[in-house]
Order: C-alpha cells, then sequence, then structure tokens
C-alpha cells in the first residue's frame, strides 16, 4: 500500500462515522444471531410444524410495560424492558379489565419439570382442589427476542383477588398462572388484586412477571387515583399474533388452553358498556410506606407449623402493614427484612454486613440481585412513613455483647446515630417534598391541591413493641426536632399488646418452637390491634374526610428526656392500669358465664 492511501485511510478511520457504521453492523449481526439462536433447535422446529398460532387466535396479549397496570412497591424494570420485576414482601399490582372471560398471568418465573393440580386455599380457610394446574411449560413462556437475556427466578407463590370474592393461594407459580379461566362476566368491569407475599421459602423470592392474556377485546381501564402515564392506549394495540410475542410464547399458552378445553373460552366479542370503557378518578390514591425489621409477613408460617391450621401464605394480607392501608383504601408499601438490624455489621443480623438504612435505598432485600441495583424513588412518594425498627438490634446487642468490644452505651449512641442519619437521607435524598407539592408542581400551579396538606412527608417512629432501645428512639426525634424537623414524631407503643400471654387464642404473641431462640411473633389478633392503633394516629394524614379523625395534641409524638427511673415509674403505672382493666374484664365475663 502506497503512502498516499496508507494517509487516506488513516484520515478516514480518525473520523466518527466510519466506527459508528461498523458498531451498529455489528450490534445487528449480534442482535439477528442471538433471537434466532436463543431458543433451541428441537424447541424452534415444534414451534414451525406443531403448534401455529391458531391456537391462541383468541387470546391477546398485555404487556407489563402498559401504564394501566397499577404497580404498588418496589417494581423494576428488567434490562431488556420485556418484564417488571419485585423482590420485596407485600409488592402486588392493581388491575381493572372488562370484556374478558378469561385472566392469566404470564411469569418468567419457571421450573424444569411440572406438578399435579394444586389444592386452593381460600381465605377462610377452605381447601379446595384446582382444576388449574399450576404446573407451567416454562420453556416456553418467553418472548423469543429476549431469550438470550433469560434469568429465570425459581416459581413464587401468589394470592389474587377478584371482585369481592376470596383470596385465592397459587402456590409455586410459574409462566402460565390461571387466575380465571371462562368464568367472568365480559359484560362487567372487574378488579383484580395480585399480591406477591414472599413468606414459603427460606430463599429469597423474585416475581417476574412479564405480562397479561385477555380475551380479544378485552381491554384494561385506569385504576382509580393511580398515576397513569401519557401514551396507555397505544399499549391495548399490543398484537398478539406480532412479532413482539414469541411463537415460543403462544406454545406454552396453547398447551395450557387445550388443557381447559380451549373450545369453550369466550369468543365473542360484545361491545363493553361505557361504564367499562374507563375508569374515572378525582384525587391521587394516597400511600404509606412502612419500613420495619419484623414485618409479619411470616405470621401465619410460623403459626401454621405451631398449631397446623391455615396456609401461612395469606399472612401476607393479613398483617399490620397490609391491614393498616386498606384501613384508609391507600396503596401501601412494605420494606421489610426479618432480623435485620439498622445498624451496620451486626452480629448476628440478618444479611449483614448490611442493615435496614442500606437496604432503604436499594430494589431489594439482600439476597437478591435487586440490592445490587439503587431505588430511584421517582415511582412512587408516600403520604406517611413510619419507621419500626430496633428489636434487632437489641437482640444482637444483648446477645453479642462481648463480640462487639464496644460498651453497651457506644452501641446505644451509634443506634441512635444511625437513625438520625437515616432520617435526615430521607429527607434530603429520597423524600424532600410532599407528594400535593410535587402534583402542584407538576401542574404548574400557585397552591397545592390539597390544602391541609403538610410541606414535608409527616415521619413516625415507633417505640419497639416491646419497648427494646427505647430511649434511642426517643432521643434521635428529639434531635431531629430540635434541628427543625417538626414533622418526626415519636410514638409510644406502650400498653398496646400483651407480652405475657403466648399460649391462648386471644394471645398477641406467640413462640416458635421450632426456634432455636425464644422470639414473639405478632399473632393474627396481635396484627389487627397494632392496626387499629395505627389508625388513630396516621387518619389525618390519609383519610378521605380528615374531620371523621380523632384530635391529638403534639405533645403525644414529642417523646420525652429519657430519664430511667421516671421510666421505670411510669413503667409500673402502666402496668397497675393494665391489671386493674384485666381484673375488672374477668370479672365481668365471669358474671356473665354465671
Amino acid at each position: 500500500m502506497g503512502s498516499y492511501s496508507w494517509w487516506r485511510l488513516k484520515r478516514l478511520l480518525s473520523r466518527p462515522l466510519p466506527w459508528i457504521l461498523a458498531l451498529v453492523f455489528v450490534a445487528f449481526t449480534w442482535w439477528g444471531a442471538g433471537a434466532t439462536q436463543g431458543v433451541r433447535p428441537h424447541v424452534q422446529q415444534r414451534l414451525r410444524n406443531i403448534f401455529p398460532s391458531e391456537y391462541t387466535k383468541d387470546l391477546q396479549f398485555i404487556p407489563a410495560s402498559n401504564p394501566k397496570i397499577h404497580f404498588v412497591g418496589r417494581w423494576t424494570k428488567a434490562p431488556n424492558h420485556l418484564r417488571t420485576e419485585g423482590a420485596f414482601p407485600g409488592i402486588y399490582f392493581d388491575l381493572n379489565i372488562t370484556n374478558t372471560s378469561t385472566l392469566l398471568l404470564s411469569l418468567q418465573n419457571s421450573k424444569a419439570q411440572t406438578t399435579q393440580p394444586t389444592n386452593l386455599l381460600t381465605s377462610k380457610g377452605n381447601v379446595q382442589q384446582s382444576a388449574r394446574p399450576t404446573a407451567q411449560y416454562s420453556q416456553y413462556s418467553f418472548h423469543d427476542a429476549a431469550y438470550r437475556l433469560r434469568v429465570s427466578a425459581p416459581p413464587v407463590s401468589l394470592l389474587a383477588l377478584v371482585d369481592d370474592e376470596e383470596y385465592v393461594v397459587f402456590p409455586n407459580a410459574s409462566s402460565l398462572v390461571p387466575i380465571r379461566m371462562k368464568d367472568l362476566n365480559p359484560q362487567m368491569h372487574h378488579t383484580v388484586r395480585v399480591v406477591a407475599p414472599m413468606n414459603d421459602k427460606e430463599e429469597q423470592d423474585v416475581v417476574q412477571f412479564e405480562g397479561l392474556w385477555l380475551d380479544k377485546g378485552g381491554q384494561l381501564s385506569l385504576v382509580e387515583g393511580s398515576a397513569a402515564e401519557n401514551g396507555a392506549a397505544a399499549e391495548e394495540n399490543f398484537d398478539p399474533d406480532g412479532p413482539e410475542i414469541g411463537k415460543s410464547h403462544r406454545l406454552g399458552l396453547s398447551k395450557l388452553l387445550n388443557t381447559f378445553n380451549s373450545d369453550q373460552i369466550q369468543k365473542s366479542e360484545p361491545e363493553p358498556s361505557e361504564e367499562g370503557r374507563r375508569v374515572e378518578y378525582k384525587n391521587r390514591k394516597k400511600l404509606i410506606e412502612i419500613v420495619t425489621d419484623i414485618p409479619s409477613h411470616l405470621t401465619n408460617v410460623r403459626e401454621t407449623s405451631r398449631i397446623g391450621g391455615a396456609d401461612g401464605l395469606l399472612s401476607g394480607v393479613m398483617g399490620w402493614e397490609y391491614l393498616l392501608g386498606e384501613m384508609f383504601s391507600v396503596d401501601h408499601v412494605c420494606i421489610g427484612v426479618e432480623g435485620m438490624c439498622l445498624v451496620h455489621d451486626c452480629i448476628g443480623g440478618t444479611g449483614e454486613p448490611s442493615g435496614m438504612a442500606d437496604v432503604f435505598f436499594r430494589s431489594g432485600p439482600t439476597g437478591t440481585a435487586h440490592f445490587g441495583h439503587p431505588w430511584t424513588f421517582q415511582q412512587y412518594v408516600p403520604d406517611v412513613l413510619i419507621f419500626n425498627l430496633g428489636a434487632s438490634d437489641f437482640y444482637s446487642f444483648d446477645h453479642h455483647l462481648e463480640s462487639y468490644n464496644h460498651t453497651g452505651g457506644d452501641l446505644l449512641r451509634s443506634f441512635e446515630e444511625t437513625y438520625v442519619s437515616l432520617v435526615r437521607s430521607v429527607r434530603n435524598l429520597a423524600y424532600p417534598n410532599h407528594p400535593s407539592i410535587i402534583e402542584m408542581q407538576r401542574l404548574g400551579l400557585d397552591n397545592p391541591l390539597e390544602l391541609n396538606a403538610p410541606a414535608t412527608i409527616p415521619i413516625f417512629i415507633m417505640r419497639p413493641f416491646g419497648g427494646e432501645l427505647e430511649h434511642a428512639t426517643q432521643g434521635a426525634v428529639n434531635r431531629l426536632r430540635n434541628e427543625g424537623d417538626k414533622s418526626v414524631y415519636w410514638l409510644d407503643t406502650t400498653g398496646w399488646l400483651d407480652f405475657e400471654d403466648t399460649e391462648t387464642t386471644q394471645s398477641d404473641f406467640f413462640v416458635d418452637p421450632n426456634e432455636p431462640d425464644r422470639h414473639l411473633h405478632l399473632t393474627e389478633r396481635g396484627n389487627q390491634k397494632v392496626a387499629i392503633y395505627l389508625h388513630m394516629h396516621v387518619c389525618r394524614y390519609l383519610a378521605a374526610n380528615e374531620d371523621k379523625c380523632a384530635f391529638l395534641p403534639p405533645e403525644v409524638y414529642e417523646g420525652n428526656v429519657y430519664d430511667p427511673s421516671v421510666a421505670t415509674f411510669d413503667r409500673y403505672i402502666e402496668n397497675e392500669k393494665e391489671r386493674q382493666m384485666k381484673e375488672i374484664f374477668w370479672q365481668d365475663e365471669a358474671k356473665d358465664a354465671l
């Protein structure tokens, strides 16, 4: 090559355009190879020769990206944007559907083998055998183009609520989950909630949600109060026979439909009523977020092992975190990791060296890939934030004090300092403004739509139910309020629960005999009591009609400077009051019995 030709080549390569074209060519070549080679050859052969698309012509697919699916909790989109994932216990999503008799969920969760039809448990504890096999066809339920990016999580158990019926349990669900098959009234509007309690395995669960299958002509409508994004209507026209849905996905669906006698599926496409076309909403739906190291999603699991009875999966909708939100008909999010301390490097704590202060800023708990991804705090902003932390820290300090090489006072100060730092970070990084202020700015208004809304999010720091680290939680609140944060409140839980009775059916706590150490866990009754007590304190921030809420003076939440002698005397007075009330109660019951 002559010097002139070499000079021209170097000049050409010094420009960006040739490199851009080369990268585009390589990308297209790689993408095409991945899309065609990601599915195994024998699966491709069966797709071409055995299962034509006519098998699923009566159903349409709606992807998880449809903004009319109302996700609540920390859900994140997969890198390929073909599914939405969540890992925290209690995450859920709501749907409004009409003009369909069938509802199937498509999950990327998979398992290698199938199972027999499963027993379904209703919320009243009745077990009935389902004709709907939750055994799925994991190798068939994924989009072709996403196959090479596929990392399937194990099966995950779900709860489903349709209209005002009972919750139905779908244990170990994967791939295609038949929520309803051919028995929905297509002329009516139906509300659906799907909950992932994440409480049936020792390892961490992950939901990998791909989308929905509805009858052709079936429609999604806005969930009342949700912040539906622009362009929602475009998703409704998603073509179930187009290239976006892989043939392998239709293969798995066709096999499931054959199980249910696909020729009986509703094929008519009645015109939906005007009410079914759209659900109008007037106000945004409020939301409460709870951060705790003793989440109640495992309550029934342990009670089942203790006394036998109902499946523990239903505890996912029976804990105080869930019940509190349902009392106000608001969205509710729980960031809960059992046994995880607030502080870092907590000896014996779950997920050490990480603490709850770390998890709060992550997309999922420790033990999941989502923990490696920061949470952006853009999907939702709560109206109320509740922290219930300290029980796990106290257990670690009490049982491993010698291993810390620090005094008990040093550990308490570390706990208090971490609590203060966490709340400061929430104010500065996570939620600097109240949702009403954000909505005002988005709409370009001069005044908030909610005139009585606070300027900042109210944060409640609860005294741990057993009084662990009580003075440290008080000290954290006092420091924050002295710094000028008057929207931080201390909740005194003294007297809420009975710690003595752990054996009767009326007890607030129980002890799991399978645990090596003695830990108290809330019963169903205990969870209900906590929700009722909290209802009074958060009512004015969440209720639709604030006038119906009880008035509580500000002094209730300020807490007092910790004085051990005064605290001991106050505890004595409270115990004496409780004893006298019990005597009066039991005497009255004895008289009634006579």
